[in-house]
């Protein structure tokens, strides 16, 4: 192959076969001088990719002459004073649509734009999921635990084996029953008639053979909700849809707490009450877990205080509430 120090091509530049004849290259008055075909494949950068990987490979430029070496694999600008237009960048068409696919490693995906339109847009997030499964096990399991009996429709004593990260499809563990008889009633079963102290479940322990476990529920002067989780990687905790209508946004509150490194996190803003953004202010990585408590509003506020002997005297609306402990 000779090799020349320059090479100047005034009209268009053919590399191999253009069969059929590239017809973008070509304008009323003939061939488009600057224009070029490359039969390809063709490689960019550095030669790292393997045979038949892909039509056009672009790597890092490490040529010694390139000095400063370009900061960028690759950049698209438009031209000074011409507006940007949705057809600017085109990656596929009605004829040719194609899959996209974005690998960032540990680094990020950004985007700034004025709006972002998807049409029949079917969007997955793996961590999202996980987080969803994690907080319907434990939105079940409360119920469940807190003997909350008339909300659900059963009489048993079941408990969920919830894990940090659930398994779709996992089967759940059952605990024994303690009801023996058919006339026996739940609240008979662990004295919550009688007394109220606590609001408690009791299952086998899950690690000591011989041993039982028993944890008692949070109580709080607030009817709240909360939905906690792990974000990494990513500026945006995705709230359940459901909380546009389960809570008061001017309520939502958020516990950061960084995991492997110190962090500065803080929230940089709520929107429309289903999405937090969180924003480290030393610019690096976001790895941490979360706490989002919200009260809702499809409830009256509860009154903590109230004069009175019984529940009855309640000044507000006591067909919200099933109350432990009240024998009606």
């Amino acid at each position: 192959m000779p090799n020349v120090p320059d090479l100047g091509v005034q009209k268009q530049l053919t590399v191999g076969v253009s069969l059929p004849k590239a017809l973008n290259l070509v304008g009323i008055k003939g061939n488009i001088r600057g224009s070029a075909f490359i039969e390809g494949p063709l490689d960019v950068g550095t030669p790292i990719f393997a045979p038949g990987e892909s039509n056009v490979c672009i790597s890092r430029c490490i040529n010694g002459d390139a000095i400063p070496l370009p900061l960028s694999l690759v950049k698209i600008r438009n031209a000074p004073l011409v507006p940007a237009l949705p057809t600017d960048v085109i990656i596929g068409d009605l004829a040719g649509p194609v899959g996209v696919t974005v690998f960032c490693g540990p680094s990020f995906f950004t985007v700034q734009a004025t709006a972002i339109t998807l049409l029949e847009a079917a969007y997955t997030n793996t961590s999202i999921i996980k987080d969803d499964i994690a907080a319907l096990y434990t939105d079940i399991s409360n119920k469940v635990f807190a003997l909350f009996k008339s909300e659900i429709g059963i009489n048993k004593n079941i408990a969920l084996d919830l894990k940090d990260s659930p398994v779709i499809g996992a089967a759940p563990m059952f605990a024994p029953d303690f009801i023996t008889t058919g006339a026996a009633s739940l609240n008979a079963a662990f004295d919550m008639a009688a007394a109220a102290l606590a609001k408690n479940f009791d299952i086998n322990h899950p690690t000591k053979k011989g041993h039982r476990l028993r944890h008692s529920c949070v109580e709080t002067p607030q009817n709240d909700v909360y939905y906690r989780g792990r974000m990494e990687n990513t500026t945006t905790i995705n709230l359940p849809d459901y909380w546009r209508g389960l809570v008061d946004p001017d309520s939502i509150g958020v516990n950061l707490t960084p995991m492997g490194s110190y962090q500065e996190l803080y929230v940089e803003k709520i929107e429309w009450g289903t999405k937090v953004i969180v924003k480290n202010a030393s610019g690096g990585p976001i790895k941490c877990s979360y706490v989002v408590f919200a009260e809702r509003k499809d409830v009256e506020k509860l009154i903590p205080e109230y004069e009175g002997e019984t529940p009855e005297s309640y000044p507000g609306n006591n067909d919200v509430y099933d109350i432990s402990g009240w024998n009606k």
